[in-house]
């Protein structure tokens, strides 16, 4: 009789809030048991992880797929870094059904993406694509992001249209998502610093200030308690910005917030020496928001680092204002957020399973089937060598889009192997998982509080 199927031995198990000496037991794609010295007689494959840490396997919910890197390609890059699960944005620009678009993502990525996946809806012209909101959640697509920036560009969603949205979310078990930030205000500061004979990439930061952040989120806080709808607020990057943060939870309200790598590893000073590839929006800011974010990651004002991937095409000896906002964050995401929270004290590595793993899969419905390693869960898992120490360089990245970041960084603290439902997706280096294993999942269905 076959026992498991696959055997971890003596790894430090993190789940549940604690890490412990244990081994981990998968039958099927599910993990079958977790404790101490599991029987390795009866089990088909065993591999001993002494030394190393694991994990539940990454969940990023914040990908955008749709520039150089596709459903596919953003995938891949994901699970090189120890991500086992994607939700991708899905958005409908001006003119777009967001129904058509949401579908269309759909059957592409059930044909291609090599990991699990769930996709939120994203809109453009709120005015036409609010209302298609209850067809899409029948998709199940249950979260649905909303600008309150980019008025140039027409993507900006007004009070009326996001309360309205609001409004609809409540009463179906949706979710709000919010890009928070004054679009008038910006664009006019933008005209201000960013045009004419002395504009200069310089001003970048000043164009978009905390200030103008931490008003649209207490605006958005405010819109959301008026309906009662949950609110997520993505890439958090600012210390102020954690104030109305933290007083909508201290009274009980279901806001959640995400901060991403690159504002708790970098400062606004890489616009210097990267220029337009480090034009993010919001921007990175300075060293001292970066600690205020890793302090509201270990008191819970934070409960989730996303990568918000956007390995977008751009120019850096050209006009800084017209290149794109955004960066590949994804296959860093662990290793990154790893070297910097870990091995400089900020996080424990439980805390950080908890901000990349198991609150993701509490916030957006899919715990304790994700985000977990126990007897039940799918077997989604990352193991980790902390003391594997890797250079990262332009070239030794696999996003289509050709750089990261944090080229010339030694970051110690690697993923070693992962896999997904039992079956490998990590292995020896590579990505071993085909194009089409990745299933749909539906999210928001049972929701659970972060830790």
């Amino acid at each position: 009789m076959t026992r498991y199927d696959l055997l971890l031995t003596n790894g430090t198990v993190i789940t549940g809030g604690q890490a412990r000496k244990a081994d981990v037991g998968v039958r099927g794609d599910k993990i079958a048991e977790v404790g101490p010295e599991l029987p390795r007689e009866g089990a088909r494959r065993v591999i001993d992880v002494s030394g190393r840490y694991v994990m539940p396997g990454v969940i990023d919910v914040h990908v955008h797929p749709v520039y150089l890197d596709d459903v596919e390609a953003s995938a891949r890059c994901a699970a090189y870094g120890g991500t086992t699960t994607v939700l991708h944005f899905a958005y409908a620009r001006t003119g777009e059904s967001l129904e058509e678009q949401v579908t269309l993502m759909l059957e592409d990525a059930s044909r291609r993406s090599p990991i699990d996946f769930g996709l939120h809806g994203g809109m453009f012209e709120a005015p036409k694509q609010v209302p298609e909101i209850p067809r899409v959640m029948a998709l199940g697509v249950r979260t649905f992001k909303f600008f309150l920036t980019y008025l140039k560009q027409g993507w900006y969603t007004d009070d009326y249209q996001l309360i309205k949205a609001m409004d609809l979310l409540a009463a179906r078990g949706g979710m709000a998502m919010v890009h928070a930030e004054n679009g008038g205000a910006i664009d006019y500061l933008e005209d201000k610093y960013l045009k004419g004979p002395d504009a200069s990439a310089a001003f970048f930061s000043a164009s978009r200030p905390p200030a103008l952040e931490e008003e649209a989120v207490f605006r958005a806080i405010c819109l959301a308690e008026v309906t009662g709808c949950p609110l997520y607020i993505p890439h958090v990057t600012a210390g102020r910005v954690l104030r109305p943060i933290r007083q909508a939870q201290a009274e009980g309200r279901p806001v959640y917030a995400e901060t991403c790598p690159q504002y708790l590893a970098l400062t606004e000073d890489i616009l210097r020496t990267r220029g337009a590839f480090a034009k993010i929006g919001p921007p990175i800011r300075t060293a001292a928001d970066g600690a205020s974010l890793w302090r509201g990651l270990s008191d819970g004002t934070l409960s989730v680092v996303a990568s918000d991937h956007a390995p977008k095409k751009k120019d850096p000896a050209g006009d800084f204002l017209a290149q794109g906002f955004g960066s590949p964050q994804i296959e860093t995401l662990l290793p990154v957020t790893w070297d910097e929270g870990v091995n400089r004290g900020h996080v424990s590595p439980v805390r950080l399973a908890q901000v990349l793993s198991e609150n993701p899969a509490r916030i957006f419905g899919l715990y304790p089937r994700k985000g977990a390693l126990l007897p039940g869960s799918d077997a989604d898992i990352v193991v980790v060598d902390p003391n594997r120490s890797v250079k990262l360089t332009d070239e030794g990245q696999h996003t289509n889009v050709g750089y990261t970041l944090y080229a010339g960084r030694e970051v110690l603290g690697w993923p070693e192997m992962s896999f997904q439902r039992g079956q490998p997706v990590l292995w020896a280096g590579e990505v071993v998982a085909a194009p089409g294993c990745g299933r749909f999942l539906r999210t928001m269905d049972s929701p659970t509080k972060p830790v």
